[in-house]
Protein backbone atom coordinates (compact mmCIF):
# COMPACT_ATOMS: atom_id res chain seq x y z
CA UNK A 1 0.00 0.00 0.00
CA UNK A 2 1.43 3.38 -0.99
CA UNK A 3 1.56 6.35 1.38
CA UNK A 4 -1.41 8.16 -0.18
CA UNK A 5 -3.63 5.10 0.13
CA UNK A 6 -2.50 4.59 3.73
CA UNK A 7 -3.33 8.20 4.66
CA UNK A 8 -6.69 7.89 2.89
CA UNK A 9 -7.51 4.78 4.88
CA UNK A 10 -6.47 6.31 8.18
CA UNK A 11 -8.48 9.43 7.39
CA UNK A 12 -11.56 7.31 6.77
CA UNK A 13 -10.94 5.50 10.06
CA UNK A 14 -10.80 8.88 11.84
CA UNK A 15 -14.06 10.06 10.21
CA UNK A 16 -15.73 6.76 11.10
CA UNK A 17 -14.53 7.06 14.69
CA UNK A 18 -16.00 10.57 14.87
CA UNK A 19 -19.36 9.29 13.67
CA UNK A 20 -19.39 6.08 15.72
CA UNK A 21 -18.22 7.30 19.10
CA UNK A 22 -16.23 10.52 19.47
CA UNK A 23 -19.02 12.99 18.71
CA UNK A 24 -21.35 11.32 21.22
CA UNK A 25 -18.56 11.26 23.79
CA UNK A 26 -17.85 14.96 23.25
CA UNK A 27 -21.55 15.86 23.61
CA UNK A 28 -21.65 13.93 26.88
CA UNK A 29 -18.52 15.65 28.15
CA UNK A 30 -20.07 19.06 27.43
CA UNK A 31 -23.31 18.09 29.18
CA UNK A 32 -21.31 17.06 32.23
CA UNK A 33 -19.32 20.30 32.18
CA UNK A 34 -22.49 22.36 31.84
CA UNK A 35 -24.20 20.57 34.72
CA UNK A 36 -21.77 22.22 37.15
CA UNK A 37 -22.74 25.74 36.07
CA UNK A 38 -20.01 28.32 36.61
CA UNK A 39 -18.15 25.97 38.98
CA UNK A 40 -16.23 24.22 36.23
CA UNK A 41 -14.67 20.85 36.90
CA UNK A 42 -11.19 21.89 35.77
CA UNK A 43 -9.97 18.32 35.45
CA UNK A 44 -12.78 17.51 33.06
CA UNK A 45 -12.32 20.86 31.34
CA UNK A 46 -8.67 20.12 30.62
CA UNK A 47 -9.55 16.64 29.38
CA UNK A 48 -12.16 18.00 26.95
CA UNK A 49 -9.76 20.68 25.73
CA UNK A 50 -7.05 18.04 25.20
CA UNK A 51 -9.40 15.84 23.21
CA UNK A 52 -10.61 18.72 21.04
CA UNK A 53 -7.00 19.70 20.42
CA UNK A 54 -6.10 16.13 19.50
CA UNK A 55 -9.02 15.86 17.07
CA UNK A 56 -8.04 19.20 15.54
CA UNK A 57 -4.51 17.95 14.91
CA UNK A 58 -5.67 14.62 13.53
CA UNK A 59 -8.03 16.35 11.11
CA UNK A 60 -5.13 18.45 9.88
CA UNK A 61 -2.97 15.38 9.23
CA UNK A 62 -5.66 13.94 6.93
CA UNK A 63 -6.38 17.29 5.18
CA UNK A 64 -9.82 17.63 6.73
CA UNK A 65 -9.28 21.36 7.04
CA UNK A 66 -12.88 22.35 7.77
CA UNK A 67 -13.12 19.75 10.54
CA UNK A 68 -9.86 21.14 11.93
CA UNK A 69 -11.35 24.64 11.84
CA UNK A 70 -14.46 23.45 13.67
CA UNK A 71 -12.39 21.91 16.47
CA UNK A 72 -10.34 25.12 16.66
CA UNK A 73 -13.61 27.00 17.18
CA UNK A 74 -14.56 24.51 19.89
CA UNK A 75 -11.26 25.20 21.65
CA UNK A 76 -11.94 28.92 21.60
CA UNK A 77 -15.48 28.51 22.88
CA UNK A 78 -14.10 26.42 25.75
CA UNK A 79 -11.68 29.24 26.51
CA UNK A 80 -14.61 31.68 26.68
CA UNK A 81 -16.50 29.60 29.26
CA UNK A 82 -13.40 29.51 31.44
CA UNK A 83 -13.44 33.31 31.80
CA UNK A 84 -15.26 34.40 35.00
CA UNK A 85 -16.50 37.47 33.11
CA UNK A 86 -18.60 35.38 30.75
CA UNK A 87 -21.29 34.22 33.13
CA UNK A 88 -23.89 33.28 30.50
CA UNK A 89 -22.36 29.92 29.65
CA UNK A 90 -25.56 28.28 28.40
CA UNK A 91 -25.37 30.01 25.03
CA UNK A 92 -21.73 28.99 24.65
CA UNK A 93 -22.54 25.36 25.35
CA UNK A 94 -25.35 25.49 22.77
CA UNK A 95 -22.82 26.79 20.23
CA UNK A 96 -20.42 23.95 21.06
CA UNK A 97 -23.12 21.30 20.63
CA UNK A 98 -24.03 22.88 17.27
CA UNK A 99 -20.39 22.84 16.24
CA UNK A 100 -20.15 19.14 17.06
CA UNK A 101 -23.26 18.49 14.96
CA UNK A 102 -21.49 20.22 12.07
CA UNK A 103 -18.40 18.05 12.57
CA UNK A 104 -20.59 14.94 12.45
CA UNK A 105 -22.24 16.14 9.24
CA UNK A 106 -18.84 16.79 7.63
CA UNK A 107 -17.52 13.40 8.77
CA UNK A 108 -20.50 11.66 7.16
CA UNK A 109 -19.84 13.60 3.94
CA UNK A 110 -16.19 12.52 4.04
CA UNK A 111 -17.19 8.88 4.40
CA UNK A 112 -19.51 9.32 1.41
CA UNK A 113 -16.51 10.37 -0.67
CA UNK A 114 -16.73 14.18 -0.41
CA UNK A 115 -13.24 15.66 -0.03
CA UNK A 116 -14.09 19.36 -0.27
CA UNK A 117 -16.03 20.13 2.92
CA UNK A 118 -15.99 23.91 2.47
CA UNK A 119 -19.48 24.09 0.98
CA UNK A 120 -21.03 22.33 4.00
CA UNK A 121 -19.03 24.50 6.39
CA UNK A 122 -19.79 27.80 4.66
CA UNK A 123 -23.49 27.08 4.08
CA UNK A 124 -23.98 26.28 7.72
CA UNK A 125 -22.09 29.38 8.84
CA UNK A 126 -23.99 31.72 6.51
CA UNK A 127 -27.39 30.26 7.39
CA UNK A 128 -26.98 30.40 11.17
CA UNK A 129 -28.06 34.04 11.46
CA UNK A 130 -29.53 34.76 8.03
CA UNK A 131 -32.60 36.47 9.51
CA UNK A 132 -30.85 38.20 12.41
CA UNK A 133 -29.57 41.73 12.81
CA UNK A 134 -26.73 43.26 14.81
CA UNK A 135 -26.02 46.78 16.03
CA UNK A 136 -22.35 47.78 16.36
CA UNK A 137 -21.02 50.72 18.36
CA UNK A 138 -17.25 51.01 18.09
CA UNK A 139 -15.51 54.41 17.74
CA UNK A 140 -12.46 53.13 15.86
CA UNK A 141 -13.44 52.91 12.20
CA UNK A 142 -10.74 50.37 11.36
CA UNK A 143 -12.07 48.07 14.09
CA UNK A 144 -15.77 48.63 13.41
CA UNK A 145 -15.40 47.83 9.71
CA UNK A 146 -13.76 44.50 10.51
CA UNK A 147 -16.45 43.71 13.08
CA UNK A 148 -19.12 44.31 10.43
CA UNK A 149 -17.23 42.02 8.05
CA UNK A 150 -17.18 39.23 10.67
CA UNK A 151 -20.91 39.71 11.29
CA UNK A 152 -21.78 39.60 7.61
CA UNK A 153 -19.66 36.47 7.15
CA UNK A 154 -21.85 34.87 9.82
CA UNK A 155 -25.08 35.88 8.09
CA UNK A 156 -26.02 38.91 10.21
CA UNK A 157 -27.40 42.13 8.80
CA UNK A 158 -25.10 44.65 10.50
CA UNK A 159 -25.83 48.30 11.37
CA UNK A 160 -23.00 50.58 12.43
CA UNK A 161 -23.57 53.62 14.66
CA UNK A 162 -21.08 56.31 15.64
CA UNK A 163 -21.94 57.24 19.23
CA UNK A 164 -23.92 56.18 22.29
CA UNK A 165 -26.87 58.45 21.60
CA UNK A 166 -27.28 57.09 18.08
CA UNK A 167 -27.04 53.56 19.48
CA UNK A 168 -29.81 54.28 21.99
CA UNK A 169 -32.04 55.72 19.27
CA UNK A 170 -31.42 52.72 17.02
CA UNK A 171 -32.22 50.27 19.83
CA UNK A 172 -35.53 52.02 20.47
CA UNK A 173 -36.50 52.27 16.82
CA UNK A 174 -36.10 48.63 15.70
CA UNK A 175 -35.42 45.18 17.16
CA UNK A 176 -31.92 43.69 17.08
CA UNK A 177 -30.66 40.23 17.95
CA UNK A 178 -27.09 41.25 18.86
CA UNK A 179 -25.48 44.41 20.23
CA UNK A 180 -21.70 44.88 20.18
CA UNK A 181 -20.04 47.81 21.94
CA UNK A 182 -16.84 48.95 23.59
CA UNK A 183 -16.65 51.31 26.59
CA UNK A 184 -15.49 54.75 25.45
CA UNK A 185 -18.19 56.24 23.25
CA UNK A 186 -19.49 59.78 22.97
CA UNK A 187 -22.59 60.74 25.03
CA UNK A 188 -23.36 57.29 26.48
CA UNK A 189 -20.67 54.72 27.20
CA UNK A 190 -20.85 51.01 26.50
CA UNK A 191 -21.49 49.73 30.01
CA UNK A 192 -24.35 52.22 30.49
CA UNK A 193 -25.99 51.03 27.29
CA UNK A 194 -25.64 47.40 28.36
CA UNK A 195 -27.13 48.28 31.76
CA UNK A 196 -30.10 49.90 30.02
CA UNK A 197 -30.59 46.81 27.85
CA UNK A 198 -30.43 44.44 30.82
CA UNK A 199 -33.11 46.24 32.84
CA UNK A 200 -35.49 46.77 29.92
CA UNK A 201 -37.93 43.87 29.35
CA UNK A 202 -38.31 44.51 25.62
CA UNK A 203 -34.60 43.68 25.18
CA UNK A 204 -34.73 40.39 27.08
CA UNK A 205 -33.64 38.39 24.00
CA UNK A 206 -30.98 40.86 22.84
CA UNK A 207 -27.49 39.36 23.22
CA UNK A 208 -24.73 41.76 24.24
CA UNK A 209 -21.01 41.63 23.46
CA UNK A 210 -18.61 43.98 25.24
CA UNK A 211 -15.16 44.67 23.79
CA UNK A 212 -12.59 45.74 26.34
CA UNK A 213 -8.91 46.47 26.79
CA UNK A 214 -9.00 45.54 30.49
CA UNK A 215 -11.08 43.45 32.86
CA UNK A 216 -14.01 45.26 34.49
CA UNK A 217 -14.55 44.05 38.04
CA UNK A 218 -17.92 45.66 38.75
CA UNK A 219 -21.02 46.27 36.69
CA UNK A 220 -23.70 48.78 37.61
CA UNK A 221 -26.55 46.40 36.72
CA UNK A 222 -25.66 43.17 34.91
CA UNK A 223 -22.62 42.04 33.00
CA UNK A 224 -22.83 41.56 29.22
CA UNK A 225 -23.46 38.10 27.79
CA UNK A 226 -19.97 37.92 26.28
CA UNK A 227 -16.82 39.91 27.09
CA UNK A 228 -13.99 39.86 24.55
CA UNK A 229 -10.57 41.37 25.02
CA UNK A 230 -9.36 43.82 22.40
CA UNK A 231 -6.13 42.14 21.39
CA UNK A 232 -4.62 40.50 18.32
CA UNK A 233 -7.20 37.68 18.42
CA UNK A 234 -10.23 40.01 18.72
CA UNK A 235 -11.81 39.21 15.36
CA UNK A 236 -11.23 35.46 15.47
CA UNK A 237 -12.60 35.32 19.01
CA UNK A 238 -15.64 37.36 17.99
CA UNK A 239 -16.16 35.00 15.05
CA UNK A 240 -16.18 31.99 17.38
CA UNK A 241 -18.43 33.72 19.94
CA UNK A 242 -21.20 34.72 17.54
CA UNK A 243 -21.06 31.73 15.17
Amino acid sequence: MDEAALIEGLGNDFAQDLVDSRITLFHNYLLELESNGCNLDMGLYEEVFRRFHGAKGTGGIYSMHCITTAFHQLENLLTLIRSPDNGNHRELFVKMHDELDLVEKMAHAWLDGERDLRKIFQERKASMHSHESALVLEPLKSVSNQIVAVLEDNGYEATLVSDGLEAMQSLLLRPYDLFITSEQNRFINGSELIGFIKITPRFSKLKTVYLTTEQKNEWAVYAPDIIIKKDSSLFSTLDYAIA
